[in-house]
């Protein structure tokens, strides 16, 4: 940490933690001269899916107490896991109340351990501002993929700030959360000295198509379906939801979720009674004993995620449910970039089998969450920003954005930032003053536990060129005897690594005041040297040495 020397006058500082300069772990620290929040703390998936066994990463909770430890609460703009997946790390080392609208909070509450950490959730409402500390933040309703979105003002001693949040501009979302432009336009008559905006989609023209834009598509192959359809989408998509319920009565059809994380966010969503007829929901049992034109399928599976519901049907069935060559298939969803060949084996699958299949390659069945620019010029008309920064993508869209952006705003200062920048706002004006380290912990999600550079190194290893367990048994007069075994290493590979063994190493003669621990280095240095010019990749070797593992 290189912070520069305190500002004289009162100041608000701007430190993005994540999901400036790449795309997931979104967190921004603001922080006053004597409050420190947190907007959002999520999680990033793997961009590399070549470090087995890592599913996801989360920003290292000590890093951040260690450099801002009066650290005091948290505030979620949605619920997406790329803004609330790391909660459960931050939360188990410090206690701190967390601030969301009921949504986002029943999907936290859900994805907490206990319930010890889900005592300080705090319920919001629009346009209520929560004061902590000499912050006043206000949650502010914005369209995105996802029920209850926000985007958050920002009020402290040294100025005004404006957090976009992910958004795009609805003018007809089917939902009691509209886009509210009244209010964003109120606080920009008042002054916003900096406003932090979305990149996800800077780079493409006009506006972002609204969720009813794309209903007349999916409605058109609804018609021609012979039998039953699957359609699939993000799980926690539930506008969208809604508008397929819509779209199902009106087709004579019944919609049943097959994937758990499609049945979570309904059961959430239910509880705040979003949907306000349910009598064309039911269960996968009840679509069971319809006629097949009668039934809508809303699937996980989108990515083509292994254990999807999708891939599990088109596997050979799941739940009692099992493809029919009248089936239909919609990809009502983009292809998240690194997931396009999953994708493409999928259909193809699907394809063999005799069903028909529609992807957004052929129709209008799907639009995105985040601003395009249009979305973004509205709501820099609304806001009216003294300043501005691009943030949310990687550096390409944050590039983009803030070429745009200095056309688009003239007269004020347009920072282009990552990860770590200290940005401070005073009086009126804005800039870089220092730098934070940032440092994500990759975790291994079935238990949760944070994996070190040598647990990701050996499974590296073990993934690309296997397992080596070498058996050695060294007598009293240093005479050693040693076998080989191999664990995804091709069977011949073994058995000339045996020789290799016999050859080389059972001539050897140890000195038995040797330890174990030298026994096994000199083991592994002409094993080493053994292999290395018969063998492109090493495996991973670990050695047993009188029933001790030395190495």
């Amino acid at each position: 940490m290189s912070p520069d020397p305190e500002p004289e006058s009162a100041a608000l500082r701007v430190i993005p933690l994540g999901g400036v300069g790449e795309f997931g772990a979104n967190a921004t620290i603001l922080q006053s001269e004597t409050t420190t929040i947190l907007v959002d703390f999520g999680l990033m998936f793997p961009p590399d899916r070549r470090q087995p066994g890592v599913d996801y990463y989360v920003h290292d909770p000590e890093l951040i107490f260690e450099q801002f430890p009066e650290l005091s609460a948290v505030f979620i703009t949605h619920g997406h896991e790329d803004h609330i997946g790391g909660l459960s790390f931050l939360l188990g080392y410090r206690q701190l109340p967390v601030y969301a609208m009921p949504y986002t909070l029943g999907l936290i509450r859900h994805a907490l351990p206990g319930p010890e950490l889900a005592s300080n959730l705090r319920e919001v409402a629009l346009n209520e501002p929560v004061r902590h500390g000499d912050l006043e933040v206000e949650f502010i309703g914005v369209t995105h993929s996802i029920m209850q979105a926000c985007a958050l003002f920002v009020r402290g001693p040294g100025g005004t700030l404006i957090h976009s949040g992910d958004f795009k501009v609805d003018p007809l979302p089917k939902d009691d959360y509209p886009f509210q432009s009244q209010r964003l336009r109120e606080l920009g008559q008042a002054g916003v000295d900096l406003l932090i905006m979305d990149s996800t989609n800077a780079t493409k023209q006009g506006f972002c198509a609204g969720e009813a834009e794309i209903m007349p598509g999916l409605a058109a192959l609804m018609t021609k379906a012979p039998g039953r359809v699957f359609l699939t989408t993000f799980s926690s998509h539930m506008p969208r939801v809604r508008h397929l319920a819509a779209l199902a009565e009106a087709h004579g059809r019944r919609i049943a979720f097959l994937g758990n994380s499609f049945n979570k966010h309904f059961r959430i969503a239910g509880e705040l009674d979003y949907f306000n007829d349910r009598d064309c929901f039911v269960s996968n049992n009840q679509a069971q004993r319809l006629p097949d034109d009668e039934v809508l399928y809303v699937v996980t599976g989108s990515q083509a995620e292994a254990r999807s519901a999708l891939m599990r049907v088109a596997s050979g069935g799941f739940l009692g449910v099992s493809l029919r060559s009248t089936d239909t298939v919609v990809f009502s969803s983009r292809a998240i970039p690194g997931n396009e060949r999953a994708l493409a084996l999928l259909v193809s699958d699907l394809e063999r089998k005799g069903v028909v299949v529609h992807t957004p390659r052929d129709h209008h069945i799907h639009t995105s969450g985040h601003a395009f620019r249009e979305d973004l010029a509205y709501m820099l008309m609304l806001t009216q920003p003294k300043n501005a920064a691009p943030i949310h993508g990687e550096y390409h869209q944050l590039l983009n954005h803030h070429h745009w952006l200095r056309d688009m705003l003239p007269e004020g200062e347009v920072l282009l930032i990552e990860d770590g920048n200290e940005v401070v706002i005073q009086n009126g004006t804005v800039r870089v003053m220092g730098q934070y380290d940032c440092r994500l912990l990759p975790i291994d999600g079935n238990q949760e536990w944070a994996l070190s550079r040598k647990v990701l190194k050996d499974r590296k290893d073990m993934m690309y060129s296997g397992l080596l367990l070498v058996n050695g048994s060294i007598s009293d007069a240093g005479v050693a005897r040693f076998e080989v075994q191999g664990h995804g290493v091709a069977e011949p590979a073994v058995g000339e690594i045996t020789d290799i063994l016999e050859e080389d190493l059972n001539q050897m003669v140890f000195d038995p005041k040797m330890s174990h621990s030298e026994w096994s280095l000199l083991v592994y240095q002409r094993l080493t040297a053994s292999l290395k010019p018969r063998f492109s990749g090493r495996p991973l070797t670990k050695i047993v040495i009188n029933g001790r593992v030395t190495r």
